[in-house]
């Protein structure tokens, strides 16, 4: 068996494919926003990562071939298949881990955005899987309120509710004013046009796009 193995992690068990995809492509794509400055032109603004994305082929073979590295434990290819579209339709995140022996493993949670199944003449039985996977990332915290009651004690999940601070050269709000811009705005407020994104991401029940905002929006200014 080779050092180089592919696996995917749920539930306690963790899955081998059977045969080692000839490569892995991971996509990585910095966000840029575009503005029109006046007598300067057209710039770029860099504002976050997007989630990586990983994509490969693999091929799920009918018999035992020499080559699969799950000979202790080989399962058809329909095992698989249900398996994959099981996890998808949960819509839950599964580790995907890719060692090479060599240098750093691929160890993240993903979801399952895409699998494109293929049989080809002359292989019948054999099931050649695409994947494309999106790296998935935790949110939300949570605590535990044990509440003490005459019997015992009771205990309880909530959701940490963190209470915004309000930026103290705005009171809290701004009213847009015709020709006003978040990058405007950020520089007035924060000093630096960049940070707009603070209030984009503070009134997207507002602003749908950040290059489209109105006079007369109301916007909450966070500290």
């Amino acid at each position: 068996m080779s050092s180089y193995a592919v696996f995917f992690d749920k539930d306690n068990a963790t899955y081998r494919l059977p045969v080692n995809p000839e490569q892995i492509e991971i996509s990585s794509i910095q966000a840029i926003e575009k503005y029109e400055i006046l007598k300067l032109g057209q710039i770029a603004v860099p504002t976050h990562m997007e989630l990586k994305e990983y994509s490969f082929e693999c091929e799920f073979p009918h018999n035992q071939l020499h080559y699969v590295e799950t000979s202790g434990g080989f399962r058809e290819p329909d095992y698989y298949i249900n398996l994959f579209q099981r996890w998808r339709d949960e819509k839950a995140p599964v580790r995907f881990i890719a060692s090479n022996g060599v240098g750093d493993d691929i160890n993240t949670l993903v979801l399952i955005k895409e699998l494109t199944i293929t049989e080809k003449a002359g292989e019948e039985g054999d099931k050649y899987i695409n994947f494309q996977l999106v790296e998935y990332r935790e949110y939300g915290k949570k605590f535990v309120v044990v509440t003490p009651t005459p019997i015992g004690t009771v205990a309880s999940t909530q959701k940490i509710m963190p209470v915004p601070k309000v930026n103290p050269k705005s009171n809290g709000t701004h009213i847009v004013q015709s020709g006003d811009t978040l990058w405007a705005i950020a520089k007035k407020y924060y000093g630096d046009g960049s940070q707009y994104t603070k209030i984009f991401n503070a009134n997207k029940d507002k602003i749908k796009n950040p290059n489209l905002i109105y006079a007369g929006q109301k916007l909450v200014i966070l500290a």
